[in-house]
């Protein structure tokens, strides 16, 4: 039998669960292959792969995982293999120890009459969803509305108007153009609030050579090099720079080479033969 479309498009995993009066009833959760098929999430590491799909299963009517350090020990995976998922905005962690899937509402469609919602109302109210359906942060010193406008980056209604007034004035071209543009805009986002969130307040400045690098790099690589720069202690722009510069020169173009990279420079230096002459 040909698959329908839904089923084409969709991955579904359903798991039992005590439901509404006391009967058991199936609670669906379902990954969209628009977030779980991309090249960026193909080439996360095979287990924090395996992990997005155990969160999810895990989350609530909002995609909030209340115990994901216990989820990361039932698997055996450690919260390593969580790190690239938060780097390249699969997820967001907050203090409180809960995480989100960003591309929750992508990924489910939930019925009024059976969502119920999250219990983390506060972690909640810090997001805000983008015009692409993706979780992004709202406050926290991570720039929105006007505030993204002082660095050149439009909000997200920007792009949703920007998308629509192309879409009726000029057919389908102009529809698939506005569509990358608004995709291209909520990465920069992205990068933006991530840098701001581990390094501190972005430059203006650097916006340039930034759209430079998003030439070059993928929003994970570019999300990559601000965590190492924190994780070094170095929060300035001009340090990530640095990263960036090095991997440019190196050819790196995935998480993977940035590894490899690492791995390489691990290993020690080979001894040079010494020679002696003997005087006879």
């Amino acid at each position: 039998m040909r698959a329908t479309p839904s089923r084409r498009n969709r991955v579904k995993l359903w798991v039992a669960s005590a439901g509404w009066r006391g009967k058991r009833m199936a609670v669906k959760r379902m990954f969209s292959s628009s977030v779980t098929e991309t090249d960026s999430f193909l080439e996360l590491p095979l287990k924090s792969q395996a992990l997005y799909f155990h969160l999810g299963m895990q989350g609530d009517d909002d995609g909030f995982v209340a115990n994901p350090r216990a989820i990361i020990r039932s698997i055996g995976c450690t919260a390593r293999d969580l790190k690239p998922l938060e780097t390249a905005g699969y997820v967001i962690s907050f203090p409180s120890k809960v995480l989100v899937i960003t591309d929750w509402k992508a990924n489910n469609n939930l019925r009024n009459d059976r969502y119920k919602p999250t219990a983390f109302q506060n972690e909640l109210a810090q997001l805000t969803e983008s015009a692409n359906k993706r979780y992004i942060f709202a406050s926290l010193g991570i720039p929105t509305g006007n505030q993204m406008d002082t660095i050149g980056i439009p909000s997200d209604n920007q792009v949703t108007t920007q998308h629509s007034i192309a879409e009726h004035s000029s057919g389908r071209s102009c529809k698939k153009a506005a569509t990358t543009a608004a995709r291209t805009d909520s990465d920069l986002a992205q990068i933006v609030q991530h840098f701001q969130a581990e390094i501190g307040e972005f430059p203006r400045s650097a916006l340039d050579k930034l759209q430079r690098y998003r030439e070059a790099f993928s929003t994970e690589l570019i999300c990559k090099a601000i965590d190492e720069a924190a994780e070094n202690g170095v929060r300035k722009w001009r340090y990530v720079d640095g990263i960036l510069k090095g991997w440019q020169a190196d050819g790196v173009r995935t998480l993977g080479d940035v590894e490899a990279r690492r791995e390489a420079r691990k290993k020690p230096e080979q001894p040079q033969e010494r020679k002696f002459e003997v005087l006879t």
